[in-house]
């Protein structure tokens, strides 16, 4: 069996640094295809009826529809830019090189 590499995390400030990669992401959770999954996936893993009755089986839907719901709104968050690091308009230019 292969082993997996292990592989270190991006710091954030690294991933925020690069202004494309953040815009590129940006689109791809606009797309209307990645919404549809996301919201598939998280009516799947939503309660029912059904999982109410059982505590258990009702605790396990609830923390799979969670992890869904904070991924998605992870992946909202590293495509808005932190306030120190969001772009100059173009419009604004000439009032810097004044």
């Amino acid at each position: 069996m292969l082993r997996k590499k292990i592989t270190v995390p991006v710091p954030l400030n690294r991933w925020f640094n690069d202004v494309k990669a953040v815009e590129e992401l940006r689109g791809i959770l606009d797309s209307e295809p990645f919404q549809t999954a996301v919201a598939i996936l998280k009516e799947s893993a939503s309660p029912t009826y059904g999982s109410l009755s059982d505590t258990e089986t009702n605790n396990l839907r609830l923390s799979w529809y969670a992890g869904y719901v904070d991924f998605a709104k992870d992946l909202q968050k590293l495509t808005k830019l932190p306030s120190t690091q969001q772009q100059t308009l173009e419009e604004w230019n000439h009032i810097q090189t004044m």
